[in-house]
């Protein structure tokens, strides 16, 4: 079909300045493609959720006709009839399902959207395929969408990938991303990230300190431990509720290292929190790193500004004690010895925050507000005292969690009253990470019991705050229900969290009997950011690739700002970076004589351009489209929560081991799989454990479970060597096996856990000598035990998948040995 054969190319819309040259590559494939044209064009009225949709997730679309706002005359009047609405499938046109349009409020005008609308819901659709929804009166269709476990992968990775791409003193190269985004490491300069000097001290080279890494915190290129206090315990909580969702193949440079991604980026972070510990010498924080000027130049390695940082404050120094405490938690349980040890550290880093607080404080009684005089430009890193008394309580959940020891249990006990999500019973999509913390406390052993039961009455009690209730009688056409309020800057964080709220009942077991309304409440949260909004805009850059058709195009970030190569997707020759979401509609944009976004509806108080100085005044584009780092770890968690708690797939069981190992002629490959609907593998090689290529493929044969394959490229004959095997079925999904390394020496030594926690499976990979048995024995706590796994293992390097559906959640010992070695290490079921 033409709509959807280039997705960012609609047929009622194209660019004005769309290059000649890509309309004639347009033109040349429809020429030489034979394929089905859909009996009508697109329609931008039609508003699905451009990636898709879980099986057994609610779906459905919302049919908007403008009635007020910028694009009020577009008017659209739908089919209304009975079954005028149909699904159909993308192959073939095929009608898999009909409905009939119900009137969102009996036909009035959503006020905050200023549209008019219908919902039409399939929801009783679940069979994975590729649809669009279709308009028979009007002879129009949707964008492509897919049903599937799987269908929000891809997307996941991408928007963690931002984080690499703000990272800072790190050089972003081939292969880990295309040359178009390439450059070099940042603020790498004298006076810059590694000898940064003194706001107070500017000429001083004695207050020199290395302060390099971390990531740029929004579309400036300043760094800040108080704003990065809530994505940095964002990541961290969600990965430790669904750890399986995070994989180890986000095309960094890390992958394939046996850590999830997620905390490889998260680590990048903690190690510039650590700088920012040491240059102190007290255990306290710095709180704030930039330069003293607007005058940011792109790209980011090109900026020669000198950089200063902002001495320690109350707010940093809690910041660091909370996230520190968090962090050890989460890599001391991966089971890996350097992990453990880090985790260590992070943990005396904690113990040493929270002790320099005590004193800087009084005892958590009085805190510092005003340190940042905004001297170093852009936002001001200060914290009021209700956000530090809140971060006190954070500290003080982890703390506990991580030591058992009573003086942090007695501050949580003493001081939970004052977090405001408490203080004033208004649960809130606000202040995150102490709401996740006071949750975290019910659920630990030794808490308070009636402390505990305090905190989940009054979370028991928010229906009423942007979920059920709100959901339950329509309140928003578009199903995502704020009040005007929340439209301000940055709604997507807003947004997210309240998506991340309704989770929070289902994670933490609070009114049990509504959690399946809690969850149809967040995908509908979700499916706004992937176009169900009035704009139809899949709220994340350059998507396209990936499975979104109408995406932002230009957003406000000082290396793809305006006037640069990467400007805009479609007028520049690079275009931004994919998978930044932005800051959001907002009715409180400062300039209402540019309008959009100003004199809009709350909704469609929206624009998308990238403008700040204009040469005459500033246009504030930032109000509207930057993002920032606590906007995209919201949409991260509420995505990866949703995924975990509606079905979704991230590691199927389909080729269960893979081992290789390496002779004077060639590497020899051996693999098991436990389907018989498969059409090929293939056999695909890296140097890297990151880029992959296909190097042969091998048909498969129906009920042959056992296949092989030699090979004796010069590539694969020395050095370090990776395989895996992608399997393609009868229906043409695709899977992956797990990695096997290979190189010149290697022993059982070699074993790796992952992930871990697991929930239901769990990968090993190791090495074994030479051909023989192996036995994997997995002990409780008690070392009794409770699985043995018997097999006979092929020479070589290989991974192979082990089921835990029958172990109970808890702590775990895996043995794993052969003929000549025994390697023990440590797993937690969740």
């Amino acid at each position: 079909m033409f709509f959807g054969l280039f997705p960012h190319i609609s047929t009622t819309e194209k660019p004005a300045n769309m290059k000649p040259a890509f309309l004639s590559l347009i033109l040349l494939v429809v020429t030489e493609m034979s394929f089905s044209l859909p009996p009508g064009t697109f329609s931008k009225h039609i508003k699905i959720d451009q990636f898709g949709y879980l099986p057994n997730s609610k779906k459905v679309a919302v049919i908007a006709d403008p009635q007020t706002g910028y694009n009020a005359s577009e008017s659209f009047n739908p089919g209304t009839g009975i079954n005028q609405y149909q699904v159909r499938r993308w192959s073939d046109d095929a009608v898999v399902f009909s409905g009939t349009l119900v009137a969102w409020n009996s036909g009035a005008t959503h006020a905050q959207s200023g549209d008019r609308g219908w919902w039409f819901d399939f929801s009783g659709l679940t069979t994975p395929g590729s649809y669009y929804v279709y308009d028979l009166a009007n002879n129009v269709g949707s964008y492509r969408f897919e049903i599937g476990a799987n269908v929000y992968s891809n997307l996941l990775k991408q928007a963690a990938r931002m984080f690499f791409y703000q990272r800072i003193n790190f050089a972003k190269q081939a292969p880990y991303t295309y040359p178009k985004w390439a450059d070099a490491a940042s603020f790498e300069g004298p006076n810059q990230d590694r000898a940064a000097r003194s706001r107070w001290d500017k000429t001083n080279p004695a207050t020199a300190r290395d302060v390099h890494g971390g990531w740029f915190d929004a579309g400036d290129y300043n760094k800040y431990i108080t704003f990065a206090f809530g994505p940095m315990c964002n990541l961290l909580e969600t990965y430790r509720m669904h750890p399986t969702f995070f994989t180890d193949d986000y095309n960094i440079p890390e992958s394939g290292n046996g850590i999830p991604d997620i905390l490889d980026e998260v680590k990048w972070e903690m190690d510039f929190f650590k700088r920012m510990q040491d240059a102190t010498g007290t255990g306290g924080l710095f709180i704030k790193v930039g330069a003293d000027n607007y005058n940011a130049a792109s790209p980011p390695s090109a900026d020669n500004n000198p950089r200063y940082y902002v001495p320690e404050c109350t707010s940093s120094t809690l910041t660091g004690s909370a996230v520190f405490a968090l962090g050890s938690i989460v890599y001391k349980s991966l089971g890996n010895p350097a992990m453990t040890s880090y985790g260590n550290d992070l943990l005396t880093r904690a113990l040493n925050a929270w002790n320099r607080a005590k004193i800087t404080t009084s005892n958590f009684n009085v805190f510092e507000t005003a340190c940042d005089d905004q001297n170093i430009v852009a936002g001001d890193a200060d914290q009021s005292a209700d956000d530090q008394k809140e971060m006190v309580v954070t500290a003080a959940a982890y703390l506990f969690e991580a030591t058992g020891l009573n003086e942090y249990k007695n501050c949580f006990d003493t001081m939970y009253t004052k977090a405001r999500p408490y203080s004033f019973w208004w649960w809130g999509p606000y202040y995150p990470a102490v709401q996740r913390a006071l949750l975290r406390y019910t659920v630990l052993p030794g808490a308070t019991s009636s402390i505990a039961n305090n905190i989940r009455t009054v979370k028991a009690g928010q229906n009423g705050v942007l979920s059920i209730n709100d959901y339950n009688s329509n309140a928003d056409m578009y199903r995502s229900s704020m009040p005007d309020a929340q439209y301000h800057w940055n709604s997507h964080e807003v947004k997210a969290n309240a998506g991340i709220n309704n989770l929070d009942f289902i994670t933490f077991n609070i009114n049990t009997g509504q959690h399946s309304l809690y969850k149809e409440v967040a995908e509908a949260y979700l499916h706004w950011f992937h176009g169900i909004n009035p704009m139809g805009k899949v709220m994340l850059t350059n998507m396209y690739a990936y499975g979104g058709d109408s995406c932002v195009n230009e957003f406000y970030h000082s290396w793809f700002g305006n006037g640069t190569v990467w400007d805009n997707v479609f007028t520049s020759p690079n275009g931004p970076a994919p998978g930044y979401l932005i800051g959001g509609p907002n009715k409180d944009f400062s300039i209402p004589g540019i309008s959009p976004p100003g004199g809009q509806p709350p909704q469609k108080s929206y624009r998308e351009w990238n403008t700040g100085w204009n040469g005459t005044a500033n246009e504030n584009s930032w109000e509207i489209t930057e993002a920032g780092i606590y906007t995209q770890a919201a949409y991260i968690s509420l995505l990866v929560r949703v995924m975990a708690n509606s079905g979704a797939t991230v590691l199927p069981l389909h080729v269960v081991s893979l081992a290789a190992i390496r002779n004077n002629r060639y590497v020899n490959l051996n693999w098991k799989t436990t389907e018989d609907d498969t059409k090929h593998f293939e056999i695909q090689r890296s140097k890297d454990g990151v880029n992959f290529r296909t190097i042969s493929t091998v048909d498969a044969v129906s009920g042959k479970k056992n296949y092989s394959f030699e090979d004796s490229s010069p590539e694969a004959m020395g050095g370090l060597v990776y395989y895996r095997i992608r399997e393609t079925d009868l229906q043409d999904r695709v899977f992956y096996s797990a990695i096997v390394r290979l190189s010149n020496t290697r022993d059982i030594k070699d074993v790796l856990l992952y992930p871990n926690p697991a929930n239901d499976i769990v990968t090993i990979s190791a090495f074994q000598s030479q051909k023989g048995p192996a036995e994997l024995r997995i002990y409780d706590a008690a070392g009794k035990i409770v699985k043995r796994v018997s097999w006979q293992q092929e020479a070589g390097a290989y991974s192979r998948t082990i089921l835990l559906t029958e172990l109970s959640k808890g702590a775990y010992s895996i043995e794993l040995s052969d003929l000549h070695n025994k390697k023990r290490i440590r797993l937690v079921k969740l």
